[in-house]
């Protein structure tokens, strides 16, 4: 056993190595670095914002935050706009800065070719059927990461094609008519750019009024949950999906803040405790909210909190520790932005297992003692900011086995982190002898 699991963390070390090789990986690591302080703010006012000054926050109701008066609101409505606009600056440089590092690793004019991802980006969100708002703020954010890369590669693409640079008959003699030039041979792959996005965001609205990410939420929605969501196994199928596409920088169509949207299941669930004082007998003890809100995020979305927590414990990352420290506490209430960008665990191989495995091995224990009746299913309404680790206890009305059950989860799954925490301090060790060596060769060479 233990042969094997050596085997298999110097194998996931090969293929994470082989990954941060490529290409693709790492303009999208590189534009992650310099996209996480844009990430750190946003998510730290956007968990004061929803957790302590919005009415519906789990921390506004903890502390009865409604006596210090309307002006907590206020301010939180501000913070909201500043979030938002926060949220267009993310998406927009994520756009800016995956066509920029692609273009700077084929050579190719950064510059131009991350302005005109910026461009395309803007032309997929328009909202072609409102009058009032030009773009589809709901695309912004985080949760536009995955079509900010798309957009970037695609853009990048286009500016590499070989197109015709023979714009004048002239040499360019100064500084002013050489950035001239350059900027002429960039009308047709720009005109290229804008011409396509156009054309595939008008046909996108043709379909959803939602835009791009819109259509493929729903495509994944009815290909993994559908309806079927009140059996085990779909639900949990749901979940490694949902975690999969997290891993591409994908929002779910089933992730936080779902909480705050009851299915009619859950409301059936709901209504049956109002009458009865209980939810034992409730009639869909296994919903999306019983298994996957409750119980695959008790260790926050993706198992973050727990990954962080075994950070703290046992990394010896720097770079890692620093962002466990920072994001710890906005981390417990749902928000994983600032571990699926500092980290990263976007297109990072080596937590790709436990993040699957770990929200899937506590939804399957959840179900099991469900289905025993040893605990009841949570079917009462709860913020969608609530630490995982109470959202079983608060959701069952106080129920101390289901707290129990989330604190021993929750303590196993920061253990089955700990062993891919000490297999990153190993590739480090091992990044920076190559580093090293790469660098003394270097300098051999030279000195030659």
């Amino acid at each position: 056993m233990k042969r094997l699991w050596t085997f298999f963390h110097a194998k996931s070390a090969e293929i994470a190595i082989s990954l941060r090789r490529r290409p693709l990986t790492k303009v999208a690591r590189d534009a992650l670095t310099i996209l996480f302080p844009f990430v750190l703010l946003d998510v730290w006012l956007s968990w004061i914002t929803e957790a302590w000054f919005n009415p519906d926050g789990y921390y506004y109701q903890v502390f009865h935050l409604q006596a210090a008066g309307k002006w907590l609101i206020t301010t939180g409505d501000s913070l909201s706009d500043l979030v938002i606009m926060l949220n267009v600056v993310i998406s927009l440089c994520a756009a800016f800065l995956i066509a920029y590092y692609y273009a700077d690793y084929y050579h190719q004019d950064k510059m131009t070719t991350g302005l005109a991802s910026v461009t395309a980006y803007l032309i997929l969100n328009y909202d072609f059927h409102s009058s009032d708002n030009l773009f589809l703020f709901d695309n912004f954010g985080l949760r536009g990461l995955f079509l900010a890369f798309v957009t970037g590669i695609i853009v990048g693409l286009i500016f590499r094609i070989p197109f015709t640079q023979k714009f004048h008959s002239y040499q360019p003699a100064t500084e002013d008519d050489r950035i001239f030039s350059r900027s002429q041979r960039m009308i047709f792959p720009l005109s290229l750019t804008v011409l396509l996005f156009v054309i595939v965001s008008w046909l996108i609205s043709l379909v959803t009024v939602r835009g791009p990410l819109g259509l493929l939420n729903e495509g994944i929605a009815s290909l993994t949950v559908g309806r079927a969501t009140t059996r085990v196994i779909p639900v949990i199928l749901s979940a490694i999906i949902s975690n999969l596409l997290m891993f591409i920088g994908l929002a779910s169509p089933i992730a936080q803040p779902r909480l705050a949207s009851f299915t009619t299941y859950a409301g059936a669930n709901y209504q049956f405790a109002l009458a009865h004082h209980t939810s034992f007998g409730a009639p869909f003890p296994i919903t999306l909210h019983t298994l996957y809100d409750i119980y695959g995020n008790i260790s926050g979305i993706g198992g973050m909190v727990a990954l962080m927590i075994a950070i703290i414990m046992v990394g010896s990352v720097h770079r890692e520790r620093r962002v466990a420290y920072r994001g710890l506490l906005p981390t417990f209430s749902n928000m994983s932005g600032i571990g699926l960008v500092g980290l990263p665990m976007i297109l990072n191989a080596l937590y790709l297992v436990p993040m699957v495995i770990v929200p899937a091995f506590n939804m399957a224990v959840g179900a099991c003692l469900i289905k025993l009746r040893l605990l009841p299913p949570a079917v009462y309404r709860i913020p969608w900011t609530t630490p995982g680790i109470l959202q079983g206890f608060a959701g069952t009305g106080g129920d101390w086995a289901s707290l129990a059950v989330s604190i021993g989860l929750f303590l196993i799954d920061v253990l089955l982190f700990i062993p891919f925490v000490r297999n990153t301090n190993r590739l480090q060790i091992l990044l920076v002898e190559r580093e090293h060596h790469r660098t003394e060769k270097v300098r051999s060479t030279n000195a030659k």
